[in-house]
């Protein structure tokens, strides 16, 4: 698989809420805008500490 590479995005829930998120190569997403708001698909590996996303969307 070779040396695959990620990023992290800084989101706010509608609770104002400031989580950090995991973006990786397996990561579906859309182009996004900053200050976006969107809907995003999470997996939680090894505890709530690391929110991967699997999925980013712009609600429709």
């Amino acid at each position: 698989m070779g040396k695959l590479k990620y990023g992290y995005l800084g989101i706010e829930t509608d609770d104002k809420e400031h989580l950090k998120v995991k973006v990786t190569a397996f990561t579906k997403f859309e182009t996004l805008d900053l200050g976006a708001k969107v809907t995003i698909e999470l997996e939680s590996v090894g505890g709530a500490e690391l929110l991967n996303a699997k999925k980013i969307s712009i609600p429709k």
